[in-house]
């Protein structure tokens, strides 16, 4: 099964951002936006797992979580990766918080390394879309630069959950395998 660890939003930063991706559709940029129940702050991503591992994670990351304590982080800021000639990801920056966020991250790559191995330093975002060509490229750089300082707002972080992605035509189908409290 496809698998990822994440933190899930509530439903008001949900609807915050899902009022800004309609912005981002409004421009007729060729963006694939996440639906906004699908958005959540990935904190490692596993790909294909035999059920034979799940175990081995369910205690990779029961073992990254150990001493940490319930903390809350503010969304705030938008951004894209990439470069303006060719923008790929579209994403919401996360301002306080990000330090509790980073060491999740950075203990999951360290107990699941043998699960998957991350090559590159995490960078702690929230994905929202993934611009599929230069289609009204300019409009979207616009809206870029001007929800580079938006504020969404508080999650308040008392677990974080191992996820399966079923991939359809409609798009990723998400569900819970496990939660973990912390």
């Amino acid at each position: 099964m496809r698998l990822f660890v994440a933190i899930e939003l509530n439903d008001d930063s949900r609807e915050k951002i899902a009022e800004i991706e309609k912005n981002i559709r409004d421009t007729g940029a060729d963006v694939k936006l996440v639906e906004p129940e699908n958005i959540h702050v990935t904190l490692k991503f596993l790909g294909e797992v035999s059920e034979e591992r799940v175990r081995e994670v369910q205690e990779g990351i029961s073992k990254s979580i150990e001493g940490i304590t319930e903390f809350r982080f503010y969304i705030g800021g938008f951004g894209c990766f990439g470069s303006p000639k060719y923008l790929r990801t579209l994403w919401f920056g996360v301002k306080e918080g990000e330090e509790k966020i980073l060491e999740i991250m950075n203990k999951l790559n360290e107990n699941l390394h043998q699960i998957r191995d991350e090559k590159r330093k995490p960078a702690v975002h929230i994905t929202v879309g993934r611009v599929k060509s230069a289609k009204k490229r300019d409009v979207l750089l616009k809206e870029i630069e001007r929800l580079k300082d938006v504020k969404i707002g508080e999650v308040y972080v008392k677990e974080i959950k191992l996820k399966s992605s079923v991939l359809t035509e409609k798009g990723p189908v998400y569900s819970d395998v496990d939660v973990f409290k912390i």
